[in-house]
């Protein structure tokens, strides 16, 4: 029995060699593309991608982009 605490990415990684080396590529990937699963800290990405701007400021924001108008 491994004591060591391992890191999520270290967890990860040893779980994917598994499904290799068990399932094969092929089946691997398709069993991977139905979990979804995202990188990084969800709850920081969610924060930074807030938008406080108002209805009006994200058409104006829409229609310069459309016109080739920046800032």
């Amino acid at each position: 029995m491994n004591t060591t605490l391992e890191t999520t990415d270290e967890v990860t990684t040893e779980a994917i060699g598994v499904l290799f080396r068990e399932l094969g590529v092929a089946k691997t990937l398709r069993f991977l593309s139905q979990l979804n699963l995202g990188l990084g800290d969800f709850t920081e990405r969610r924060q930074a991608a807030d938008d406080n701007r108002s209805v009006a400021e994200i058409v104006d924001a829409i229609k310069r982009h459309r016109s080739g108008k920046r800032k």
